[in-house]
């Protein structure tokens, strides 16, 4: 009797034994995290094949924590990208003045003017966002055709909205372990998500979580003086490491491929767009 207890005693002491995750986020006030998404993108179209890189770095800083919410402002630092549409290339980098008269530029200079202030539960849900209406609409055609064209501007741009989740929510409002699995819905303006996750590790230190996801996408806009309608199909997996103390993300690694349909003007172009995004989260 005393082996079997002592031997239980060993293997519950090794790393991942037993380990739970909980989906209570803590920050603390006057925290800054800098997030830096590095994105490369390939794609095959009627108009012939793409391909580029963005890196997008934005800077959060906690104005307010409590055990219950946390405020947020999330301030854009820098967007870089460098594409070959056939035989043209286009590079731009908001840190040089110049880039930013390109014609290609409305799409960065609206994400560099996005500072949103908005609260999360400890969940990491959004329950409300400062208003903001410096957007204009010549800058939300610009950026809107640039999302369509490129996944990396259309995920940059996205403004926070009330009930949706933050960037930071992960977990599930539970207690979960190695090999749980559960699943996340996203419904809101012609938009259909689902995500299946799953946890693959836990350590002293880490959470580790693989997940797979699809939907659609139908979008309706006016840019450049045309009706465009946009049809989008989406498949995506990838994996993502949190801190385990706090729940916050440290790393997400997402692979993803877009089927679109376009029409511009009675024009109807197809596409596919291969994506591989790794975003990193460090202190600042």
């Amino acid at each position: 009797m005393k082996k079997i207890v002592l031997a239980f005693a060993v293997v519950s002491t090794l790393p991942g034994f037993a380990q739970k995750a909980f989906n209570k986020l803590t920050f603390t006030k006057g925290q800054q995290l800098e997030v830096v998404t590095n994105i490369n993108l390939s794609a095959e179209s009627m108009m012939g094949p793409t391909t580029g890189t963005i890196t997008i770095a934005d800077l959060y800083s906690v104005n307010n924590a409590t055990a219950q919410t946390t405020t947020l402002l999330k301030v854009p630092k820098q967007v870089k990208m460098n594409f070959n549409f056939g035989s043209q290339e286009i590079k731009l980098d908001s840190d040089n003045p110049k880039d930013l008269s390109s014609p290609f530029s409305q799409p960065v200079k609206e994400i560099m003017s996005q500072k949103p202030e908005f609260t999360i539960d400890a969940s990491g849900k959004i329950l409300s966002v400062k208003k903001n209406d410096t957007k204009t609409k010549a800058e939300g055609d610009g950026a809107g055709m640039m999302g369509m064209m490129l996944p990396g501007m259309d995920f940059a741009s996205a403004v926070p909205q009330p009930g949706a989740p933050s960037f930071f929510q992960v977990l599930p409002n539970r207690e979960v372990g190695i090999g749980d699995t559960w699943t996340d819905s996203l419904q809101a303006e012609g938009t259909k998500n689902v995500t299946v996750y799953k946890v693959k590790d836990i350590s002293d230190k880490e959470i580790v979580l693989d997940f797979s996801g699809a939907g659609t996408t139908v979008t309706a806009r006016e840019a450049m003086g045309m009706n465009v309608n946009v049809n989008a199909a989406n498949r995506s997996t990838g994996s993502i490491v949190l801190d385990k103390a706090t729940g916050i993300i440290k790393q997400k690694t997402t692979t993803n491929t877009t089927e679109t349909t376009m029409n511009m003007g009675g024009r109807e172009i197809t596409s596919t767009i291969k994506t591989t995004m790794v975003t990193n989260v460090k202190p600042s």
